[in-house]
């Protein structure tokens, strides 16, 4: 989930020459308490897991993937979604395997 600022729409619809309704209406929906939100998982400006708008990105992508934040493990599922596009997670993920020394004892039989 991306939450979007009045601030940042406007920055990115203008750096992409896009009028800002038809921008919001492309790529927001309005969350609870008014929030604006990316309308797609994965990100409709991640293309072959690059950023698009990267000198424009949005405050939650330029703090993506989080992990100096508290709070890691509330946002397990988020880390597992992006697995296999994000090298900093695949690599924090694969680490914490052999730390905790994690067995795959499903295949294991």
């Amino acid at each position: 989930m991306i939450v979007v600022t009045d601030k940042e729409a406007n920055q990115v619809s203008d750096a992409l020459a896009v009028n800002r309704i038809d921008f919001d209406q492309q790529y927001l929906e309005k969350g609870a308490h008014g929030l604006m939100l990316m309308n797609s998982i994965p990100c409709s400006f991640l293309k072959d897991n690059s950023c698009t708008i990267y000198e424009h990105r949005f405050e939650g992508c330029r703090e993506f993937p989080a992990l100096h934040l508290a709070g890691f493990n509330q946002r397990l599922f988020t880390h597992f979604m992006h697995y296999d596009r994000c090298p900093i997670i695949f690599n924090v993920i694969e680490r914490l395997k052999i730390v905790l020394n994690f067995e795959n004892t499903l295949y294991n039989d």
